[in-house]
């Protein structure tokens, strides 16, 4: 049976491009690409590589998971986008061949990107609600499990697209990951400001004279900057997903739109969903001090970004803290 019969594209997906869209689509895709390789390839280095010894805790390895995502965009949908775009610019159009070969490796970036985010999310979520339940129930191994849950339905859920075709998945993915998503940020993080709240209250209260209070200030401080780090990175997520989902329903609902409005749309939402793949890296080495240390020194090949003692005692203490007591 032809699918397209039961689930028609838009007559404006197989139409001529406005003359310029193709190539600023496939110029942007290519200069995404510069950005977001070695962004990523750093992020999955450090985590793996651990040079200081500090970066391997489930959160961490969540990241590395979203950074792997981020990693598939720029090795496989950015450049086959940029090849795709110039041909379609230069007048050799293979929409049947290259179309797929974009589309389904960027959704399946796409849904694990999103999906990794509510991971970490939810990590949070407990770490910062149930701080000692956190540390004895979420090990490095159980985080791995998660990254395994979430590629499986990430590799699973995509080839709907084979069958609805780009615009009709886009609103599905639209619709589903996306939203469910930003329904649990934005549960967690109302949950998690009211917590943080309270903590700065209890935080006055601490006198500095005791090691025992030093501890907790630190460990409270670790956990505020990793979930402020969080945010950062939701922020983000919503700038470039909310105006995107919103293009996906302007092309799907809107019947009196011309095809270059609705073209126009298709690849401005997909250039804002590349976009985000490429900054949260920045994000990291903005905000987190260990990454940064990790980072310096893989660049470096090793002569620069060594701990020092007195930031290697401070996680110590907070993981101590952290750990519950038998």
């Amino acid at each position: 049976m032809d699918n397209t019969l039961i689930f028609p594209e838009k007559p404006c997906l197989n139409s001529t491009s406005p003359a310029l869209l193709p190539f600023i689509t496939g110029g942007v895709s290519a200069f995404l690409c510069l950005i977001t390789v070695p962004g990523n390839l750093i992020v999955v280095m450090a985590v793996f590589i651990d040079p200081n010894k500090d970066l391997r805790s489930p959160f961490m390895y969540l990241v590395a998971n979203l950074a792997m995502a981020d990693l598939l965009v720029g090795l496989v949908t950015e450049p086959i986008s940029a090849v795709y775009h110039i041909r379609n610019a230069l007048g050799v159009i293979d929409y049947e061949r290259l179309a797929t070969a974009v589309h389904m490796p960027f959704f399946i970036s796409c849904t694990a990107s999103v999906l990794s985010l509510a991971a970490l999310t939810v990590d949070r979520y407990i770490a910062i609600t149930s701080p000692f339940r956190y540390r004895a129930t979420l090990s490095p191994m159980r985080a791995v499990i998660a990254c395994v849950i979430v590629w499986t339905l990430s590799l699973s859920f995509p080839f709907a697209y084979l069958y609805l075709g780009f615009f009709h998945f886009a609103f599905l993915f639209a619709n589903t990951a996306v939203v469910l998503t930003f329904l649990v940020l934005l549960f967690a993080y109302i949950r998690i400001y009211k917590i943080f709240r309270r903590q700065v209250k209890e935080w006055d209260r601490l006198h500095d004279s005791t090691e025992d209070s030093l501890v907790k200030k630190l460990k409270v401080r670790w956990e505020q900057k990793i979930t402020k780090t969080l945010l950062i990175m939701m922020v983000l997520f919503i700038l470039c997903y909310l105006p995107a989902c919103a293009l996906i329903y302007i092309i799907n609902l809107c019947n009196t739109c011309n095809c270059d409005l609705v073209l126009w749309s298709r690849d401005v939402q997909f250039l804002l969903i590349l976009a985000n793949s490429s900054m949260n890296p920045f994000v990291y080495s903005w905000r987190l001090n260990n990454c940064r240390r990790a980072f310096l020194w893989i660049v470096t090949c090793g002569k620069k970004g060594k701990v020092v003692r007195d930031y290697s005692f401070q996680m110590r203490s907070i993981r101590r803290a952290s750990t519950p007591n038998p």
